[in-house]
């Protein structure tokens, strides 16, 4: 319940929804009517085959007569008919009428309520990816993409069903009961009383659905969720599956899920199954009262056959929603399950938050400062300790280190994918945390080992972030890239599309594409995370030349394990269990003759440590 005004609140911002609510509550008040008239109609017809005046019935037929008497004498009068057969005449087009305006009445509602579900989806939707886009990298650390998806899919879909029926049944349903409940009670109040002898019982059978149905469309949403991730797993790992001959395993671990997300939708099928039918015979038990109580009443007199038959075609009506307040509790529970999954994600406060009052960064010049800094993914175990740098503008530092030193740990630092546990990081004398995001990642480019290539057109890779490029600037991008030759080869050219992920790429193409990409945005400093570690040696060639082009003039930070591309950085940096271990120029660190040196006599010089 906590979240149904949060969801309501998507739906009464359009002024169609008051509408949609106007036209359900016409409609229902219009069927109110209808059971009147056909229990009207029924005794008039039987006072015309007795020889009575139909104007002396009582009852609510006889509220009905009165009500259309006017209309009764006007078509005797026009069309020259006896009263009898002019009231007959009268009271059948009265429910022809009403019919086609409900069913008038009644479309309208539902294209307005589509147009307004749709609408408070679109926004739900809205909320929901703006919300995952402007979480931090520790936020996906934790979280599984299926699970994620189908949040942003099916959780949806089903607030969707819940806005464009659910509701709407609910608030009919509920006018529904008490306009007829009134109307009854009018009517005949022995009947009524009669009637609601099964009224506590159908009601404590619905609450005790109620209460079990909930859990179980949770579990249902967490289930599909799990499905979810294993297919986006498995179709993203498709050729590590299958390179490791482990299709009988996945399809093994596929179908313990299914079967899971299975045996929890029988158990909810096998609930409502025992209460639908079981609500179906309570009610069927008070129609059975009122048949027997009522015709006792007709045949003393007490109450009119209309009245009865009028009284009966209530009792359906009231019994639709008496019968359908289990299924509105299942489709509200569905809604409201979907919805805590929904706004739990839109709820999550980023790790890295805007700081109110934050500036905009301008005019950067690329002098960054590391003081002291200290970080840790979960609080706990620090992964960098006592950081300590001073980078000028234009400066060209390889940071260095075996594999969970924190070398990418540092470079997700400056542009703000996670935030510092101590000390503090400046550009430019700024602390990164008192400058907006958007503009301090404005002026950040970053090349990672494997860059990720979008499934749209080459020109839309390059040109991404950048307003509006015009296509000289990403031609020539590309060529300073070394990447356009290859795309001019192509038969489409920079219009050609590639697959997903790039998958049409090769690695260095897709590294090229990448350093185009960081060219055209034209940062001031500049990320290189192992962009040469996985291509051969032709490909890093080519991927050096485009390198010396983006690194000039720009402060550049390049992560490697290969001591080969590092020669020429104006700094360098070997970190060891998230430490400054070694720091200098290359000439300086050769001649401690330490970590660094033996990196290099390894890597290019080949050479016995021993005998050196």
């Amino acid at each position: 319940m906590k979240n149904l005004p949060r969801v309501l609140g998507y739906l009464v911002r359009y002024w169609q929804f008051k509408v949609a609510l106007l036209l359900v509550i016409s409609a229902t008040m219009l069927e109110v009517f209808t059971p009147a008239l056909i229990g009207g109609i029924i005794d008039t017809v039987k006072a015309m085959l007795a020889g009575e005046d139909p104007g002396r019935i009582t009852g609510f037929g006889g509220m009905i007569n009165m009500a259309l008497t006017p209309a009764f004498e006007w078509v005797s009068e026009k069309l020259g008919l006896s009263l009898n057969t002019s009231t007959l005449i009268v009271l059948s087009l009265a429910l022809i009428l009403i019919s086609a305006l409900v069913g008038a009445v009644r479309y309208l509602q539902r294209y307005i309520l589509a147009y307004v579900s749709q609408r408070a989806a679109f926004e739900i939707r809205s909320d929901l990816y703006s919300s995952l886009l402007e979480q931090s990298f520790s936020f996906y650390d934790e979280q599984r993409t299926g699970q994620l998806m189908a949040r942003a899919t099916s959780d949806v879909d089903q607030l969707e069903r819940f806005f464009g029926f659910g509701l709407t049944q609910l608030v009919s349903s509920i006018l529904l009961f008490s306009m007829v409940l009134y109307t009854i009670i009018n009517m005949s109040p022995q009947l009524t009383l009669v009637s609601m002898i099964v009224l506590p019982l159908i009601m404590f059978t619905t609450l005790r659905f109620a209460r079990r149905i909930g859990p179980i469309w949770l579990r249902i949403r967490n289930q599909f969720g799990e499905i979810s991730s294993a297919v986006q797993e498995n179709l993203m790992g498709v050729r590590v599956v299958r390179g490791f001959a482990m299709e009988g395993y996945e399809e093994e671990k596929f179908k313990r899920l299914c079967d899971e997300y299975f045996e929890t939708n029988m158990e909810g099928a096998r609930l409502r199954s025992l209460y639908m039918p079981l609500a179906s015979m309570l009610t069927s038990m008070g129609v059975a009262l009122i048949i027997w109580y009522g015709g006792v009443q007709v045949i003393s007199g007490a109450l009119s056959l209309g009245t009865l038959i009028a009284f009966y075609f209530y009792l359906i009506r009231l019994a639709g929603p008496v019968r359908m307040f289990g299924f509105m509790v299942a489709t509200f529970q569905r809604g409201m399950a979907a919805a805590e999954r929904i706004f739990e994600i839109i709820d999550k406060p980023s790790a890295v938050a805007e700081r109110e009052g934050a500036v905009e960064l301008t005019d950067v010049k690329g002098h960054i400062v590391f003081e002291d800094v200290g970080f840790s993914y979960d609080g706990r175990n620090m992964v960098l300790k006592g950081i300590n740098l001073d980078v000028k503008p234009g400066m060209k530092v390889a940071i260095l280190g075996a594999t969970g030193s924190g070398k990418s740990s540092i470079i997700n630092l400056i542009p703000r994918f996670y935030d510092v546990t101590e000390g503090r990081i400046t550009i430019d004398g700024y602390d990164v945390r008192d400058v907006t995001i958007r503009s301090l990642r404005k002026h950040i480019g970053i090349v990672r080992q494997d860059p990720f290539i979008f499934s749209t057109t080459i020109r839309e890779n390059i040109a991404l972030g950048v307003e509006n490029p015009r296509f000289e600037d990403i031609v020539e991008a590309a060529k300073r890239a070394q990447i356009h030759d290859f795309i001019s080869s192509l038969p489409e050219g920079y219009d050609t599309r590639v697959g997903e992920r790039g998958v049409t790429l090769s690695g260095g193409q897709k590294q090229r594409i990448a350093i185009a990409r960081a060219l055209l945005k034209n940062p001031k400093i500049l990320i290189l995370d192992d962009s040469t570690s996985s291509v051969d040696m032709w490909t890093e060639y080519e991927i050096q030349r485009a390198l010396k082009e983006l690194m000039e003039n720009r402060t550049t930070f390049i992560i490697t394990q290969r001591i080969s591309t590092i020669r020429d950085a104006d700094y360098i940096v070997v970190l060891e269990r998230g430490r400054i271990v070694e720091e200098g120029t290359h000439e300086q660190l050769m001649s401690k003759k330490g970590i660094y040196y033996r990196l290099y006599k390894t890597q290019v010089s080949h050479e016995d440590l021993e005998e050196d």
